[in-house]
């Protein structure tokens, strides 16, 4: 028989018996509801009934079979499904429904065989056809199987009914936590409490001149998430190697001068520190891929994998950082210009980010505007992020770079002071926050505590 004239799977005892539970009793309806959707059950009459119950319990009507028989009158779908009588058969299905998690699992793993029948054969007709580009079509078999790998609710429209009691809880747990910092911790104390830490599902797009430094700056919060916070963190580093990544982080941590390790010429009582840093940064759940010349699907397809393989480990991917962004290739070979190449590549970061439920940080060049003296200020703007339209609208958060020193090297005032300028915030203020600089060390730090702005029971935040 051919694959396409097979029956596809099905456990229509098991849909029977589900929905035999929710009529006999008010309390199997909730436990339902949490497992199952209508698009579940393979029988079209299965699905009109869960529907008609599921109404029914959104307009606080009571859910039985003389209740349950109107609905469906009064919908048009009561002969359709087999009249009363076949209502009456689902209730002698069951005797309790103290089974139905049982039931209703049977019915969903039945369901996701099903969806991963229609995922392998619409690969496979797309791979006959040719009409995307290999990559194209393995990137899209990879997400369409992580996400059914990941049992993902089901996404559309939610009812207000639904959304507003969910809220209610997220709210009631922020109000018992009273954490200011939801998302994974930067370590810098002032744009933590701005921001809330970098958030799951954002695309977090930080940007600067060349040796303002992005790429410190990423390493010292990559730091901070993975060593003290023990969030695992990947890195795709386009332009560093994986072992002198490994030791400016080191060296930064330790306090220890990059150029002087890198020679040899250390003072031996900085092997200590070095040697403690290591050991730390040994113990931490950090992954470097330093692959030259990666796509923004190598970027989604190794990410994807990685998150599979912590999940076995019984571990969760905290974050994903990009060094940089316009280093990375987009996924068609059929587009025409880099602006266009670059939206692709920002859009598909930030369908990562939602897909894994977690921070994608990109690094991003500046344009050479910030460096025109005719504009009379070197601060950077959201409008000089290079092919900024489709990074502006796809970002969450647009966090710049900027180091007065830099252009104004002969006032020794400025040497050591930086600012993180928040250009974009989707959900929070927009602001410039201080902090120190120490180049010998490629580190960025909060600044004296006088400084900061710290809310009550925020004193303690450890600095990097």
């Amino acid at each position: 028989m051919a694959l396409q004239e097979k029956l596809p799977p099905q456990a229509l005892d098991a849909e029977m018996a589900v929905l035999g539970s929710m009529l006999m009793e008010k309390d199997a309806l909730e436990r339902a509801f949490d497992i199952l959707r209508a698009e579940h059950f393979y029988k079209i009459a299965h699905q009109k009934i869960f529907t008609a119950m599921f109404d029914l319990n959104a307009k606080n009507q009571a859910v039985d079979l003389i209740t349950a028989t109107e609905e469906l009158k009064k919908n048009g779908s009561l002969v359709e499904i087999g009249g009363e009588r076949y209502l009456g058969e689902l209730m002698s299905k069951v005797s309790t429904a103290a089974h139905l998690e049982h039931y209703a699992q049977i019915v969903y793993d039945t369901a996701l065989v099903r969806e991963l029948i229609k995922i392998s054969t619409s690969t496979v007709e797309a791979c006959y056809t040719q009409a995307d580009e290999p990559a194209e079509l393995i990137d899209r078999a990879q997400a369409q199987l992580f996400s059914l790998s990941q049992k993902q609710e089901i996404k559309g429209f939610k009812s207000s009914k639904e959304l507003s009691g969910e809220v209610m809880q997220i709210i009631e747990k922020l109000i018992i936590d009273k954490n200011p910092i939801k998302g994974v911790p930067t370590g810098f104390t002032e744009f933590d409490l701005k921001t809330g830490g970098f958030r799951k599902e954002d695309l977090i797009i930080l940007a600067a001149r060349p040796s303002q430094g992005k790429t410190a700056m990423a390493l010292n919060i990559a730091y901070h998430a993975v060593v003290r916070s023990k969030i695992p963190v990947a890195l795709f580093s386009l332009e560093m190697a994986r072992h002198s990544i490994y030791q400016r982080m080191v060296c930064s941590a330790a306090q220890a001068e990059l150029h002087l390790v890198n020679t040899g010429m250390f003072k031996k009582d900085r092997w200590r520190d070095l040697a403690k840093e290591i050991h730390k940064l040994g113990e931490a759940p950090f992954y470097i891929d330093d692959s030259p010349s990666l796509s923004v699907m190598d970027v989604r397809s190794r990410s994807r994998r990685l998150a599979s393989d912590l999940k076995k480990q019984g571990k969760e991917l905290g974050m994903i950082m990009i060094d940089y962004m316009q280093l990375l290739r987009g996924a068609s070979k059929k587009i025409e210009s880099r602006q266009q190449e670059v939206s692709e590549i920002s859009r598909m970061l930030k369908e990562l980010a939602r897909d894994l439920k977690v921070p994608v940080v990109a690094l991003s060049q500046l344009n050479r505007r910030t460096e025109d003296k005719s504009r009379g200020d070197n601060r950077p703007q959201l409008s000089d992020l290079r092919e900024s339209g489709s990074i502006e609208q796809d970002a969450d958060l647009v966090a710049l770079i900027h180091r007065e020193g830099y252009y104004k090297r002969d006032d020794e005032s400025l040497k050591n002071k930086a600012n993180l300028i928040i250009a974009k915030q989707r959900n929070g203020p927009v602001g410039t926050i201080d902090l120190n600089w120490i180049p010998e060390y490629t580190l960025f730090t909060n600044p004296a505590p006088e400084n900061i702005n710290i809310p009550l029971g925020m004193e303690q935040m450890t600095p990097l």
